[in-house]
């Protein structure tokens, strides 16, 4: 990134934070969004071009939003969860896609994280019912667990595998208002 592209980047990180350093601004931005440019003619808040993945991310305090924004930009900000949001939603706009395209999907790494699917449970894609006992966290543990074990399923676990992957997900993928 040039000196001139990192300045502007800066000038509006700080016009829309309520810090007045770059250093404390950056810690007030969370990602809210994701589109793509399949023509990759995308251009930064920063001035850099040809962008294909457009993030958005939003000041919760000020209510300021900066878009489009590259992902090598959010990087820029050195601040570990920002980071963690721009992989998980373009984790999630994959496995959109997958769905839409109609794509097997398995719980595997190819679609999933850990960080995906702590992303999915924070943001309410797992609702409360009686096969969760009326807490949804309980799917996104089951699922974590899963994720993180090498021992074969039995059958009834499996089908509750499953229908997570296959029927409660998507419906909450195909609807995340932060994809566009």
């Amino acid at each position: 990134m040039t000196s001139h592209n990192f300045r502007s980047l800066r000038g509006s990180v700080i016009a829309g934070s309520r810090a007045d350093t770059w250093a404390a601004a950056v810690e007030e931005w969370e990602v809210a969004g994701l589109e793509e440019d399949p023509t990759s003619t995308g251009t930064c808040v920063c001035g850099n071009t040809g962008l294909r993945y457009l993030y958005t991310i939003r000041n919760p305090t000020t209510g300021h939003e900066l878009s489009p924004i590259g992902s090598v930009c959010v990087e820029y900000f050195e601040v570990p969860e920002l980071t963690e949001g721009v992989t998980a939603l373009r984790r999630l706009f994959n496995l959109r896609a997958a769905y839409v395209n109609r794509r097997p999907v398995v719980l595997t790494t190819e679609y999933f994280s850990r960080a995906l699917l702590a992303d999915l449970w924070e943001n309410g894609a797992f609702p409360d019912n009686g096969y969760n006992r009326h807490n949804g966290e309980n799917d996104y543990r089951f699922l974590l667990d899963w994720f993180n074990s090498h021992s074969e399923p039995s059958e009834k676990e499996v089908r509750k595998l499953w229908v997570l992957v296959n029927r409660t997900i998507p419906r909450f993928v195909l609807t995340d208002k932060r994809l566009s």
